[in-house]
């Protein structure tokens, strides 16, 4: 949902419920507040606030107050917004894809709930399905009908939702009336939109009225479906974005679910007996727990031991870092992909050793300077190598944070994934933080898998895990929809004489930048244009040879490879118009780096030298 007229201010005063006096380009004017609640904790003296402007000239007030900041977030407290945003996301298959149909303000018998729904049969499979019900529902099959009753909410304690931010008999009252629609045979849902982001979990305020905790627990035993969900909050609106874990007192073991509080008793037991026995472990210094983080970016462990045994070999320290070629660094690193890791080795490596005499930094903040260096590597070399209680937060600690407190936030956001770095923050065992880091890599790369199904049964997190207790493990993390790669046609040719096969240097810069390639060309060439070429560049075709097509996947981008092996009299020496060419023997094939998405051509080239 959008306001269609906003307009910024400073929060002065609020005198009572309905109206407000706020400071808008140098007056003081008053607005209408669209929230009756208290909202104390939001509406502070000096507190920045965004205004709709009205469409009706002849109003008291000619603006709405809908957004105030607190602190780091926006939170939307116009109290109309929740059912808009709602309503928006019901209708678009947010709660239920297969929805038919979505009537605001419908009555039941003698209540009006804030919404009638018709699904397809089946669809609310969380409370009215039973477990061996076939996934594939007919088309043709009856409609259910599910009552749903929303409740805004703007009240947070530490990243906590929680509601009511004042004691309301009548909210009481719309958990019981949806315990009697479940009753009678339809669905229910109660469906609390907290009106932030960053929130962590959604808990009913028992100290504000714990009557409202007691109907939410009845609720749920009888089949009442409680949701909470987040949302993306703006200037000038918001939409819901991501569900929020709902916990509730007095359940078995509320207290520790989902709170990162609990991991650690429970994980570094098992880490001691389970952890892997690696090279980098076994002599954690700062250099190699760089080295090897670095190294396992987007890549296996299995497929970083031999590159880092190697490595560790040949420039076993800092200053052998700085002052190797980057052509021997890079044919170091050939295979392992993602060559800027290696470039930025270097560049860090030179700035250690200006910078800090050749001693690897220990603070955080520090080795964030370095190039290559993000949070993730900063927060392992910090607390694995020196002891020091910093978050170490990759792909596999993210997974296992939203599975274990059934959080629905995009972990690929940047906010997201600062908010989990706050949360273990408060967590990390100052007397064994590395220990603490490195368990929480593991237990995502063994057992919190990312493809297929968990081992749930092997983990020490299980009894306290949000997505094991609801059976949703599956369902987190959340992820936004792929971008789509681009494709590019390439033609790759072997170029050959009796003893060499012809290379070209990449530019410093861009993909692969530095790198050596077997000439390419742009687009999927004939044979004819091929030997057209070769002519054109003063080099004189024997035979030539079509080879099997070849792909390479990179990040963003496919190249669809379109090979040709080209015989050739001589290669040198040449003297033609194609920049940039050098001839390797097999021997010179020992020291330059050749990138792996040329390995099916490589692999040709090799045979017939």
């Amino acid at each position: 949902m959008k306001y269609s007229d906003i307009h910024e201010g400073i929060f002065l005063e609020r005198p009572n419920r309905f109206i407000a006096w706020v400071q808008m380009d140098g007056r003081r004017e008053k607005v209408h507040v669209k929230n009756t609640g208290r909202c104390r904790e939001l509406l502070q003296e000096g507190a920045q606030v965004w205004l709709e402007k009205s469409a009706n000239p002849s109003r008291s007030t000619a603006y709405d107050l809908v957004t105030v900041r607190k602190g780091g977030r926006l939170v939307n407290m116009d109290s109309t917004a929740p059912n808009k945003a709602a309503e928006e996301w019901l209708r678009a298959g947010g709660l239920y894809p297969d929805v038919t149909e979505v009537r605001p303000e419908c009555t039941f018998g003698k209540s009006r709930f804030d919404f009638r729904v018709r699904v397809r049969a089946g669809a609310d499979a969380q409370a009215d399905v039973p477990a061996d019900m076939p996934a594939d529902v007919p088309a043709d099959m009856p409609e259910e009908e599910i009552w749903i009753e929303v409740k805004g909410v703007n009240l947070e304690e530490d990243n906590v939702a929680l509601f009511p931010d004042a004691p309301s008999e009548r909210a009481v009252k719309h958990v019981e009336e949806l315990m009697e629609a479940k009753k009678e045979g339809c669905g229910a849902v109660l469906l609390f939109v907290v009106q932030m982001e960053g929130i962590t979990r959604f808990m009913p305020n028992v100290r504000t009225q714990p009557e409202f905790a007691e109907a939410l627990l009845r609720a749920r035993k009888a089949g009442v479906r409680i949701l909470a969900v987040g949302c993306e909050v703006k200037e000038d609106g918001m939409r819901i974005s991501y569900e929020i874990p709902v916990v509730l007192p007095q359940e078995p073991k509320t207290a520790e679910k989902g709170s990162a509080s609990a991991i650690a008793p429970r994980l570094l037991p098992w880490y001691d007996e389970h952890k892997r026995q690696l090279a980098w472990r076994a002599q954690p210094t700062p250099y190699r727990v760089w080295i090897s983080e670095i190294m396992l970016q987007q890549t296996r462990v299995e497929a970083v031991k031999p590159y880092f045994e190697r490595f560790m070999e040949e420039l076993p320290d800092i200053p052998s870092l700085a002052e190797v070629s980057q052509e021997r660094l890079l044919k170091l690193w050939e295979g392992l992909g993602y060559y800027s890791r290696a470039r930025n080795l270097k560049k860090a490596a030179c700035e250690i050793m200006e910078r800090f005499s050749g001693v690897m930094p220990a603070s955080v903040q520090e080795l964030l300077t370095l190039p290559g260096i993000g949070p993730y590597t900063a927060g392992a070399v910090s607390s694995i190598a020196y002891g020091r209680p910093a978050p170490a937060v990759d792909g596999n600690v993210l997974r296992v944070m939203a599975r274990f407190r059934m959080d629905g936030r995009d972990m690929a956001n940047q906010k997201v994934r600062k908010s989990v770095e706050e949360d273990l923050s408060a967590a990390i065992p100052v007397d064994r933080p590395g220990d603490f880091n490195q368990a929480m890599m593991e237990i995502g790369a063994m057992v919190c898998l990312p493809n297929g199904a968990p081992h749930c049964g092997e983990c020490p997190l299980a009894e306290v895990c949000m997505a094991h207790e609801e059976g949703r493990e599956l369902d987190y993390p959340k992820k936004a929809p792929k971008k789509q790669r681009t494709v590019e046609e390439k033609t790759v040719l072997v170029i050959l004489d009796e003893r060499k096969a012809a290379f070209r240097k990449r530019p410093d810069t861009g993909l692969l930048a530095g790198m050596y390639e077997l000439p390419a060309l742009e687009g999927k060439k004939k044979q004819a244009e091929v030997l057209g070429l070769m002519k054109e560049k003063g080099l004189n075709p024997i035979r030539i040879r079509k080879l099997p097509a070849a792909k390479h996947i990179f990040t963003h981008k496919e190249w669809h490879m379109t090979g040709y092996a080209v015989w050739v009299d001589e290669l040198e020496p040449y003297e033609g118009g194609w920049e940039g060419l050098i001839f390797a023997d097999r021997r010179d094939l020992d020291e330059i780096p050749v990138p792996s998405a040329f390995a099916a051509y490589l692999d040709y080239v090799k045979s017939n030298m």
